[in-house]
């Protein structure tokens, strides 16, 4: 199976560097101009599944890059970003992201989804993804935390207590064949 995942476009929570998590923010006009960049580098790439996160700003990014493809676009709740909890809306100054993505720490963050379960559920959606579509490419549309668990189940990584640099940035897409 090879696979394309890339995270949504900019939203102004980005911008302003805040937590999104959960909260359902719209692109901006460069989000919307970074998933129109991807849309043209994807373009005469063979896709046969798109897959996205329910969120809008994820599923507005699949529907940009899916225009010269006119796929069914399929949302998956495993592909939403993970619960912050309390923390959603928070400058990304006054946040440990360390501590956040180390699944030691996991309890320390009370409000949050626990990074276990996180992982757990995206790592599902992989497996699941492997057994249906074997010889298929497919197209993930999701979120800086989800691109987490795909780049450390592609590279065998088990917890790395600095995760935040593996996280793809706006636009940016990664390619695993798995």
């Amino acid at each position: 199976m090879k696979l394309y995942i890339t995270r949504h476009g900019q939203t102004d929570w980005n911008l302003n560097e805040r937590i999104q998590g959960k909260i359902d923010i719209e692109l901006n006009d460069t989000g919307r101009l970074q998933a129109q960049k991807i849309a043209d580098l994807l373009k005469d790439q063979a896709i046969d599944q798109i897959f996205s996160s329910p969120l809008k700003r994820a599923t507005e990014t699949a529907e940009i890059i899916n225009q010269p493809h006119q796929l069914p676009i399929q949302c998956d709740e495993r592909l939403a970003e993970r619960g912050f909890g309390d923390y959603e809306g928070t400058p990304i100054e006054k946040f440990d992201f360390c501590g956040f993505w180390n699944q030691a720490l996991e309890d320390q963050f009370i409000s949050c989804e626990k990074t276990s379960a996180f992982f757990a559920r995206v790592y599902a959606f992989i497996e699941e993804c492997r057994q249906r579509y074997p010889n298929q490419t497919i197209l993930v549309v999701a979120h800086g935390g989800v691109s987490l668990p795909f780049y450390t189940y592609a590279h065998g990584i088990v917890n790395d207590h600095d995760m935040r640099k593996y996280m793809l940035k706006n636009c940016e897409v990664a390619i695993y064949e798995l």
